[in-house]
């Protein structure tokens, strides 16, 4: 039994009705339209007749040709996940951890900072905002997911003011439970209590220790710095494709000059290494 041909206009159509409901159909829309109708058409055209920029139909065409035969496998993730994921060389590792904690993409990245050794204080390559405040404690403690228990709040203490002064005393007690994968949404939380309760993450929680604001963060080793760079222009290599180099000439000339001077600047620094 032989598979029937879609028309372009029916992928067009399809791609139209999955705008406001999924990516993935649109990626694979796009995807089946670049191998059978382009005909030197680009992902701008497909997009124009659907709404979507060039890059926006790259972009899910991309997801689609790289996770559609594994998306399924992680029931708990989005498609930004996956997006996330795209370019990275331990992208299976980074989405099962994810799925199976359900981590957010923020959290997934962070993991994958740290399984590669950086420090979640600075921010990251892509300027994302660092994880875990500097102020507060190593980010090494809230790498190993944890259970605990969830108590009824009835459970704690009657009496005027007793609630309150044991549920603190729960909280401040559990600072060190924290994981990488609860963190974000931990610090959201306490975000909304009034100002003046006690805040057991916040800066004067802890006390003040000589010397601890004025210490300097210690500069990245050189593995660090060449493994970040290293990830940085892998990352550049698989962006940098076919059809964004078509697309340069037409691209600002301001544009232009500061990329080109940025690669001539790293071919001169780079000399050295050889």
């Amino acid at each position: 039994m032989t598979e029937q041909q879609v028309t372009e206009e029916e992928l067009v159509e399809k791609a139209q009705n999955a705008l406001n409901q999924c990516n993935w159909v649109i990626g694979e829309c796009a995807a089946q339209w670049t191998q059978r109708y382009a005909q030197g058409r680009t992902d701008a055209d497909f997009g124009a007749r659907i709404g979507l920029s060039g890059d926006q139909v790259y972009q899910r065409r991309r997801v689609w040709e790289t996770f559609a035969d594994v998306h399924d496998d992680y029931p708990k993730l989005k498609w930004s996940h996956f997006y996330a994921a795209l370019n990275w060389d331990d992208a299976a590792d980074c989405l099962q951890w994810a799925n199976e904690i359900g981590a957010t993409v923020a959290e997934m990245k962070a993991w994958r900072r740290a399984q590669h050794g950086e420090d979640l204080t600075i921010q990251g390559e892509e300027g994302e905002p660092a994880p875990f405040d500097s102020d507060m404690e190593s980010p090494v403690e809230y790498l190993a997911p944890q259970t605990g228990m969830v108590r009824d709040p009835e459970s704690f203490g009657g009496g005027e003011g007793g609630d309150a002064g044991e549920l603190v005393g729960a909280a401040a007690g559990s600072s060190n439970e924290l994981t990488a994968a609860g963190h974000p949404r931990q610090i959201a939380e306490s975000a909304s209590a009034s100002e003046e309760a006690y805040a057991p993450f916040s800066k004067g929680a802890r006390g003040s220790a000589e010397g601890s604001d004025s210490e300097a963060k210690a500069a990245p080793s050189a593995e660090q710095v060449i493994k970040r760079l290293a990830s940085a222009i892998e990352r550049c290599n698989t962006t940098l494709t076919p059809a964004i180099i078509e697309r340069f000439p037409n691209l600002p000339p301001e544009l232009q000059q500061r990329f080109l001077k940025a690669v001539d600047d790293l071919m001169e620094r780079s000399e050295g290494l050889r």
